[in-house]
């Protein structure tokens, strides 16, 4: 595998010698101090050219970067395909057959004016006509948990419940993966919201877990952390109904815990949606005593 020095020497060697190209520069975690930085990680590249129709009108110029194992290109997709006569952004997802990958952008100049304010970290490769609006951008703020409003609060609590019916039907119906999709992908949302924002309440709102919460070990103890893992099932039934009840109470737990942290125990009047949440869990326990 080619080592990061390797790749940047590549990424630069291109952007210097190619007149078309007037800047680069790096996003992604590689331009985020508290980032992961392994041999994982993405190249998030961004070139500034002078006419992106040069770029696009064949892929064959990637392959200065090395043997490509696959190209995905996701501003061109059969919901939205691309004018390859347009000026519009466009981008280049290159896995190499060595392991590395680069996630290309490119941008014409022309644009830059018109784009929307820069708030995620960035690191300025080259700016050969000294482009004002590229600055470096150190702040990783933009990647901060949010703090919720109350009603999202409220939302986010009474759509986990109404979730954990969809998983109860499924089960009951034995349909598996209704079941599992409930599970695994729809109350799921819920629930990290509400991990994320017990985590963010006690860092002040001053933190974030990374893109699809891959960053939860830092901030959860060896107990937390276990208790987390505890809550995911396998293709089992009676496995998923035992997950549903764990991952009730502690959504339970967290919801008790986020509204004290946030101030909305009084305004919330909480016991009614402590009721709320002990009718739900009866509900779930007799659809279970009836599946079996």
């Amino acid at each position: 595998m080619r080592t990061e020095k390797e790749m940047m020497d590549l990424i630069m060697d291109k952007a210097i010698q190619d007149d078309r190209i007037r800047a680069a520069a790096i996003d992604g975690s590689r331009a985020a101090d508290s980032a992961v930085h392994d041999k994982y990680s993405d190249f998030d590249i961004v070139y500034y050219v002078t006419d992106i129709r040069e770029f696009t009108c064949n892929t064959s110029w990637i392959d200065i970067f090395g043997e490509v194992l696959i190209v995905q290109c996701p501003a061109d997709w059969y919901t939205h395909p691309y004018d390859y006569n347009s000026h519009e952004d466009f981008n280049y997802l290159i896995q190499f057959t060595d392991g590395n990958r680069i996630d290309l952008s490119l941008i014409e100049v022309s644009h830059l004016k018109t784009k929307p304010l820069h708030t995620e970290p960035r690191i300025i490769l080259l700016n050969k006509d000294n482009f004002i609006e590229l600055i470096p951008i150190s702040d990783e703020s933009a990647f901060y948990i949010k703090k919720p409003g109350m009603q999202e609060f409220i939302n986010t609590c009474n759509e986990f419940r109404w979730l954990s019916l969809y998983i109860a039907k499924g089960l009951c119906r034995q349909e598996i993966y209704y079941a599992k999709y409930a599970f695994d992908v729809l109350i799921m949302e819920m629930f990290l919201k509400m991990l994320n924002w017990k985590i963010a309440a006690d860092h002040d709102f001053k933190v974030s877990t990374g893109a699809h919460s891959k960053y939860l070990k830092r901030y959860l103890s060896s107990a937390e952390l276990e208790r987390f893992h505890e809550i995911f099932p396998n293709g089992q039934y009676e496995d998923i109904w035992n997950r549903l009840f764990l991952l009730y109470d502690y959504f339970a737990e967290l919801e008790s815990y986020v509204a004290g942290k946030l101030g909305f125990t009084d305004k919330l009047c909480l016991s009614c949606d402590t009721e709320e949440t002990k009718k739900v869990r009866r509900f779930l326990l007799d659809r279970r005593n009836s599946f079996k």
